[in-house]
This record gives C-alpha cells, structure tokens and sequence, in this order.
C-alpha cells in the first residue's frame, strides 16, 4: 500500500507527463483492441460448427469452374475418393439466392437454405420452438420474422412456397455466437421434393471418423478425370473452417447474398497496423516515462545507497506502469464505447461485446505493465548509484535511448502515412477508371415474385406468373422515368463477374483449344450498357427458335489468334445448350462452328486489378427470371423507385420488393480497398497524434535541459538563426534517419501487395514528399513554440537560477 501511495504522489506530482503518457497509449490501446476484436470475429467464422477440424465440404471443379458440390456417381464422380466407413456423418444442403416466398397474400423475396434435418448435427443455431421434422415444416431467421411479423409470433403461421407447398414455421433461429460464411432467410426441408425437382446439384457436408488421412484423400481425388458426359472433374475437400478464406470461390462470387468470403491477405494488413500502433504506443509510453524518471535519478542514487534492493525498485516502478496502464485502458474502453458506431462502419462488421473483450483487457492490463517496466528496471537497476546521483538525465546514453525511441516512432508513423496515401490513390485510381460500360441509373430490380422451381409448378401457376410479368412490363414500357430495359437475372447476364459466367472449353475453325469465359446475355444487353461494337453491328431481332449469335471481345479474338472478324468461327468441345426439336428429339447446340457475328471492345468486369479477361457472348431472343434491368433517366430515381412501389402495391398488393444499382455494386467491388485505405488513413492520423504527444514531451525536457547552454550562447553573441539550427538539429536528423528507413521499406511492402494485380495505380514521388511534409511540418510546428520560448529567454535569469 505504501508502494501504491508513494507512486500515485509521483504521478500527480508530474501531471503534464504523466496526462501525456495516458492519452498516448489510450489512444494506441483503443485502436489495437478495435483491430484486435475484429481480427479475432473473423478468425472465428464458422466455429458454429461442431467438431469442424473433422467437416469438410468437397469443391467440384468441372473444367475450371469451381463450385461445393457433392461426391457421388450422379455428380460426376467416377472414383470412390474413401472407403464408407470413414464417414461418421453427411449432410446435403442447396442455397436459393433471391428466391420467393408468400405470406398473407404478400410475396417476400428471401434467400432460403434447403437442407436436410442433419444440417443442424452440423451447426449449432440457437433455436425457438421445434427442430423442423416433417417435409411441410420450416425454419425462419430472426430477421425475417422481424421484417414480416414485427412482434407477433411467427410460429404456426403458414407460408407459400414453389409448386403452390404451403409450409408451417415451427421455429425462429437467431444468430449464431460466431460470424458465419452462409447467411439465409428462410430453411425449407430438402425432403419437401425429389432431388431431379429440385433440379440443383446438392452440396454436401461429411463428417470423416477421427484419423482419417483427408492429405491421402485430396492427393487421390484433385487430379482431372474425363466423365462420360464430356467433361474433366476434379475433388477438392476442404474443412469447414478454411471455407470463408477460399480464393477460388470467393472469385467466381455466386449467390453473395448468401454465400460470404474473405481474404487473409486482408487481415494480415489490419494485424501489420495493429502492430505498429501497439509498438508506436508503447515506444511512446516508455520514452516519457523514462523522461520523468530522469527527474527522480538521484533519488534512486541515494535509495541505493541506503540499501534498496532490486524487488523493491521493480514493484515501484511496476506500481507507476500498472496505474497509468489502468488508466489508459479505463480510458481506450470509453474512446471504445463512443466511437463504436464508426469503427463498426469503418470495419464493416458489427463486433458485440464478448468474453474475449475481459480477456483481452485482462492481458493488457497483466502484460503491458511487464513489458513497459523491463527496460527502465533493467537501466536504473544496474546503474552504479554514483552515476544516478551525478544525474544521467544529460548523459550521452540517455540521449540516445531517447532519439532511438522517437526514430522507430518516426518510422512507424511515417510508413503508415506513406501506405495510406499509396492506397488511397490506389483507391482513386480504381473508382476513377472507367470499366468500359454504363454504370449510372442501372437499377436491379425483384419485381416478379418467381420461384426459382417455377418450371416444375402447374399449368396454372405458369399462366398465373406468365399474365404478371405481362402485367409489370406493361408498366415499365409506359412508365416515363425509363429509358430502356429488359428481363434478365444480374447474376446470369448482368454486367459485373461476367454475369456469373463459368469458362468452357471453345474450339475455332483450326482445332486451337482455350478455355473461356462464355456469357449468356439477351440481345438488348449491348446497348442497354452502351458497349461498343469494334467490328459489325447485331440485327434488330434475331429470327429462329433456339437461335444464338456468337459476340467475342477484343481479348477472346487475340486469344484465338483472330486479326478479323470474318475469319472468326468456334465451337463448343460439347454441347453448349440442350433444347427440344420441333419433332420432339433433343437438340445438342454449339457443337457445330458458328461465326463470330461482331467484336467489342474489352471491359472490366469486375474488379480493375484483374484486368480485361477474354469473352465469348452467347446471345438470345430475349432473357428471363425474376428480376429486371432498368436503365432510368439521369436525376429520376427516387421518382422510379417510387412508381415500382405502386406498381407493385396494385399488382401484388405490396409495395417491398429488393432493388440495388449496379453503381452499389461497382462500390462493392471495391469495399476491401476502400477500408483498406480508410483503416491506414484513420490509423495513420492516430499515430501522428501519439507522435507528437511523444515529441512534445520529449522536446519539453529537452530543451529544458539545454536553457543554461543557450544563455551561455546568447551571452556569447549567438543569434537567433543559430539557436534555431542546434535545437532543431537532433528532431531533423531523426525525421531523415526515419526517412531513409521507410522509403525503401514501403516501396517494398507495395511491391508485395500489388505484385499480383494486372491493373494498379503507380508508385508516384508525391506520396513519400507529401508523406515527408506532414511529418515534419507537424512536428517541427509542435517544437516550434517551445524553440522560441527557449530562444527567447533572459540569460541572467537563466544564470541564477540554473
């Protein structure tokens, strides 16, 4: 207890460094945990699953593309990967995106979950009411009860879904304890239809029996096979938890709403800053601290002298560090609490409030105080007592210690400004860089409440939907606000990941092979975006049932060897589509060559970074589904939005249906760089902050410390530019040093995160000038009034009292 006392009459003593010292390392500390937190929910998707080290899921991938799938002699599988017995458990499962469903006479558009009763053995969803059983029965979230029933009970209530099935809900799931890659609305019983009704490839979840060699299993099944059907199919079975950083996936991008994905690479940046804000933090802490210890260097001299042991000094200083620390978490916690909105924003996640949060304050508050003591024990410990009486605050090592400190200080803060503004212009740089097709006043838009099994449904149900669609189209012609549109699902034939295509084998007219991107898109998809046309222009119409023309960008043409389009002609290694002949028999189309009947001009179509890729355009009549691609006219989307709220309310009897611009999605694509570079701006200017706090308590002693010597200079006929030049030297020194460090150092680290990007904005000067800049004007402008202070002052005064 004496100990505690005797430090907290230290601190309060030394109010100005001890106020420095707490602000500084809350500030680290607040940042550090908000990144710690957020690192820690990712890592932990999934972990809903029970005994997940033993659940893989096996990835099919059929000539390049990749997808979950299911093992079995109907998926294409013609190799027994293992043995029945090694299985403990198995699951299947499919994911409807923008599927439909009707309560009370009102459709809903909902991504619903099909899965089997065992799906649940596999993961834990805290559950109200009764585990789905029977065929009829199903599950809602918590969210969608929410949406659609407000507060009144859900259960028991009665939901329409595909072929006219009426389902019960018997139970409300929340949301797991854990953030998890497959997100839903609805859960509808597999055993509701056949599997050729469902007509969707299942996926499927396999428990394997402890032991099992899964390294034997992969090395078996991911090699190529040729199936009978014509295609080469290959076996990839990853467990559960690595589901969520899956690259392959994560870029072919089916079903995002349901279906979410991220990049490790992304979190080793955000643990690289997180580092760096903790080291800058601490440095921070530890060089004011030893600062006002100087103050008390012969009074340790002395201490020694009379005997003080070595556990005494440590407790004492470890009382100091443990208090301050304590404070500044204290501190970090309620920056925490205020600032949660826009870290969660920042982060784009919503992190609650756990047990990792006590456990995390706990290590600080155990650890950090070790840590910040070690090294001022260590110095003033084994310091000979005569030394500390002489006082070593002006002492060549002391100095040292301290410049050492301030230049990795300098260095963190420098690379994180140099970072920042490389991945904003890199941001800049993306968004300002035309993709090569209209993205403005494109809406997406839910409109038909279409079940994605519509074609299994009655001959009444398909009039039913056939009269609606008439219906909204109706409208849509004679709405004002529209320039143009048509039917087609974004995720087949919109503009952005090649509307969901997938690569198949193409063959021109000289046997040359390439695998490539093939997109199916409706005749109107070229102008509706205005792409523009290299070479020839489409007909109006095109004539003919089944008829498809053959659209190729400049890449697929330079990939195909093709200087003109005349001699442009491909074909499919396969069948390219199935269709029924007019006397009844089935039709393989695409086998055959077919001209190539006009060239565009290459687009991105996704993210810049990847570049154009090659494309071949299969286009139709016409497309189909439930959604509708609307270009509006410039200034009138609320006015639209608005009109198919009506629209909606007098056809279908309510006004929600889902919508997004294709603006929102191009954003999207980007959402990693934008917080990337918002994480490193943000973070960047809390370093700089907790710089100069540091300088300005370092240059408060100083330049103290040196008042006699610029008195004896003054008397000696110093003038004001050569006091400036002494007292600025060492903080100049100390931003070139930390210069010369991080310049090479970042240029390196871009080099390592853009060495895979096709497309990336340049390394420019400007950013390590600018960078320069603003450290120096910031902490030169922090010595500033306390140079001229010193520089100012009467030297008899200073000679009497010094």
């Amino acid at each position: 207890m004496k100990t505690f006392r005797y430090a907290w009459r230290f601190l309060i003593r030394s109010k100005s460094y001890t106020a420095i010292n707490i602000i500084g390392l809350a500030l680290s500390l607040a940042c550090t945990i908000i990144l710690v937190r957020y690192i820690h929910r990712e890592l932990l998707v999934n972990t809903h699953c029970t005994d997940a080290e033993n659940v893989y899921i096996p990835l099919r991938d059929i000539d390049g593309n990749v997808f979950p799938g299911s093992v079995g002699a109907d998926s294409g599988a013609d190799t027994i990967y293992f043995q029945p017995e090694a299985i403990k458990e198995r699951s299947n499962f499919i994911t409807f995106c923008n599927d439909n469903v009707t309560i009370d006479e009102k459709p809903y558009a909902v991504q619903v979950l099909v899965a089997d009763t065992a799906f649940f053995h596999f993961f834990n969803y805290p559950l109200k009411g009764k585990r789905m059983i029977a065929p009829e029965e199903a599950l809602i979230t918590r969210k969608f009860a929410k949406r659609v029933f407000g507060e009144k009970n859900p259960i028991g209530q009665i939901m329409e879904y595909s072929g006219g099935k009426h389902l019960t809900i018997c139970g409300i799931l929340d949301e797991p304890a854990c953030k998890s890659s497959l997100t839903f609305d609805v859960v509808v019983n597999l055993n509701l239809k056949t599997r050729r009704e469902w007509s969707r490839m299942y996926v499927e979840l396999l428990r394997f029996m402890p032991g099992v060699d899964m390294n034997a299993i992969n090395a078996s099944s991911n090699v190529y096979r040729q199936t009978s059907q014509g295609f080469r199919i290959r076996y990839n079975f990853i467990p559960v938890s690595q589901l969520y950083w899956n690259k392959e996936l994560a870029a072919s991008g089916d079903d995002p709403e349901i279906w979410h994905y991220s990049s490790r690479s992304h979190i080793l940046i955000l643990t690289g800053v997180c580092l760096l804000l903790l080291l800058a933090g601490i440095l921070n802490f530890i060089n004011i601290y030893l600062v006002f210890m100087l103050r008390r260097s012969k009074e340790y001299g002395v201490k020694k002298v009379f005997g003080v042991q070595g556990r005494t000094l440590f407790m004492q200083l470890w009382t100091e560090n443990a208090l301050m620390i304590s404070i500044a978490l204290l501190l970090a916690w309620f920056f925490i609490e205020i600032f949660s909105g826009y870290a969660n924003r920042l982060l784009d996640s919503d992190i609650p409030y756990t047990t990792f949060d006590s456990q995390l304050s706990l290590a600080v508050w155990v650890l950090l105080p070790l840590i910040t003591t070690i090294y001022p024990f260590i110095k003033y410990n084994y310091l000979p007592p005569i030394i500390s009486i002489r006082s070593i605050g002006g002492s060549r090592q002391s100095v040292a210690t301290r410049t050492v400190f301030l230049f990795i200080q300098y260095s963190i803060t420098l690379l994180l400004i140099i970072l920042s503004l490389y991945f904003s212009s890199h941001l800049h740089f993306l968004q300002d860089t035309p993709p090569g097709f209209r993205t403005k006043g494109i809406l997406y838009a839910n409109l038909v409440p279409l079940s994605k099994t519509w074609y299994l449904e009655s001959d009444e149900q398909k009039k039913k939907h056939w009269q609606d669609a008439q219906s909204i189209e109706q409208k849509l012609e004679e709405c004002p606000f529209i320039e143009q549109w048509f039917r087609g699902e974004p995720s087949h034939c919109g503009i952005l990941g090649a509307g969901g295509a997938g690569t198949s084998t193409l063959i021109n007219d000289k046997d040359v092979k390439q695998n490539m991107m093939l997109m199916w898109v409706p005749l109107d998809f070229f102008k509706f975006y205005e792409l523009q046309m290299k070479d020839n222009v489409l007909p109006d119409k095109i004539e003919g049932r089944n008829k498809y023309l053959v659209v190729m960008n400049e890449a697929a043409m330079k990939t195909f060897g093709y200087t003109k389009r005349d001699e442009a002609f491909i074909r499919g290694e396969k069948a390219l589509w199935i269709s029924m002949g007019m006397d009844g028999n089935i039709v393989e189309g695409g086998t055959s060559l077919m001209p190539v009947e006009a060239v565009i001009e290459d687009y991105y179509t996704g993210h810049l970074t990847a570049g154009k890729k090659p494309l071949v355009f299969m286009v139709s009549p016409s497309g189909g589904g439930s959604q509708y691609q609307i270009a509006c006219k410039p200034g009138k989307e609320k006015e639209l939005i608005s009109y198919l709220k009506k629209t909606r309310q007098e056809i279908f009897n309510t006004e929600e249906f889902d919508h997004h611009w294709l603006e929102e999605d191009v954003q999207a694509l980007y959402r990693e760089d934008r917080r990337v570079s918002t994480v490193f701006t943000f973070f960047s200017a809390i370093s700089i902050f907790i710089s100069v706090l540091g300088l300005f308590g370092l240059s408060l002693f100083d330049i103290r410390q040196r008042y006699r010597e610029i008195a004896i200079r003054k008397v000696n006929g110093a003038q004001l530019r050569n006091l400036y030049s002494i007292l600025f030297r060492k903080y100049i020194w100390v931003i070139g040093g930390a210069t010369l460090l991080t310049v090479p150092l970042s240029y390196y680290l871009i080099y390592i995160y853009t060495k895979d990007f096709v497309v990336k904005a340049p390394v420019s000067i400007s950013i390590y000038v600018i960078a320069i800049l603003i450290v120096a004007g910031i902490s030169l402008g922090t010595l500033l009034w306390q140079v001229n202070k010193a520089t100012r002052i009467n030297p008899a005064k200073i000679m009497k009292t010094e």
